[in-house]
């Protein structure tokens, strides 16, 4: 019996011994996602200076605060974390390059955003994980404007589907959807008188479906007037911040520097910046590595170039800045952020060249 007992006590320890190592290993994890919950409920302030040639003296330090991917996020009441870590920051405008709603549609945390920033000019434009920012079905408002677009409106956003000149001093600069870069207009406008005529003799009697339709390719007529009239406006020494939620590739700017050569199209060459989101800089991230794995719209594969995904860029001249952004999006596999802290960023316009 004494031997027996010896035996028991021998091996004891060596059982709790070995239940110890998973058991820290699921404290490390515990540990480790209550850390990144409270990591992501952060806002991360970056700088990033920007040198844009044959910048106008009165826009020398010209600051831009670029956010993207809301999701619907508030952090902390009336997003009063954002508000603490801008409270130093003095920025002349504001930029919001979409996927601004909530996956079920709606967009208080949207507001809530843009009521920050009270006394300064807020542009944005919708994502692909937003509502459908022109409607052409029935619905009970008179506009064709999505009820998250006339909200921003109302609160003092801008929602750029035209050019919209801001005067600073004596200079000017302009924010523009990237869409109008390459538009043909011409082509546009035919096509969509042709489908306004088609609409009408097809359906003599004019139900409310094809009056939908009809408000939109309506509105969107109006738009092409816009876009026109700001063009003809742009001056050479103006400076172009293009808005954009997807960003552009290399091929894509590759391609639109080629159509630039082309009569009116030559505004593309003018283009001093590009702003995207739409990548949350990959969402999961490895300390000292960088992305996990790029999504299927940039071909898919594993510990991708972060070029591609966030941060500053040039190609043929073109500069491109892609947002960190600040929520999670749908087109990775993984739902949340990781070793990734949301992120707002304040570009520095400057003509000085740094190395």
């Amino acid at each position: 019996m004494r031997r027996n007992r010896a035996i028991f006590t021998e091996a004891q320890p060596r059982r709790l011994g070995w239940l110890a190592y998973p058991l820290l290993i699921l404290l490390v994890l515990a540990v480790s996602v209550a850390l990144n919950f409270i990591n992501n409920g952060r806002v991360n302030v970056e700088q990033v200076s920007v040198t844009v040639t044959s910048l106008p003296k009165d826009l020398e330090k010209f600051r831009i605060l670029h956010i993207s991917d809301l999701h619907g996020y508030e952090f902390g009441p009336n997003q009063s974390t954002i508000s603490t870590m801008l409270k130093t920051q003095r920025c002349q405008a504001v930029c919001i390059t979409g996927d601004v709603c909530a996956p079920d549609g709606s967009y208080d945390a949207f507001i809530k955003l843009i009521d920050l920033f009270p006394s300064i000019p807020v542009y944005f434009v919708a994502g692909d994980e937003d509502p459908e920012a022109i409607l052409t079905t029935v619905h009970e408002s008179d506009t064709v404007k999505a009820d998250y677009i006339l909200a921003a409106e109302a609160h003092g956003a801008v929602y750029l589907d035209h050019p919209e000149k801001l005067e600073v001093g004596k200079s000017t600069i302009w924010f523009m959807p990237e869409s109008v870069y390459g538009l043909d207009i011409p082509s546009s406008r035919l096509a969509y008188q042709t489908r306004w005529n088609t609409l009408v003799t097809e359906n003599p009697e004019m139900t409310p479906e094809v009056e939908a339709q009809l408000h939109a390719i309506a509105y969107r007529l109006d738009v092409l007037d816009a876009v026109e009239e700001s063009l003809e406006s742009i001056q050479s020494e103006d400076v172009q911040i293009a808005l954009t939620h997807h960003p552009l590739s290399d091929e894509t700017i590759i391609t639109l520097q080629q159509w630039s050569g082309m009569d009116q199209d030559q505004f593309f060459r003018s283009v001093s910046l590009v702003l995207a989101g739409h990548y949350n800089a990959g969402q999961v991230r490895l300390p000292l590595i960088g992305a996990l794995r790029a999504p299927r719209s940039l071909g898919g594969g594993w510990f991708p170039d972060d070029s591609q995904l966030v941060g500053l860029s040039t190609v043929q001249g073109v500069t491109q800045y892609i947002s960190p952004g600040l929520g999670v999006s749908n087109i990775y596999p993984i739902r949340f952020r990781m070793f990734n802290t949301p992120t707002v960023t304040v570009l520095t316009l400057t003509s000085v060249l740094s190395f």
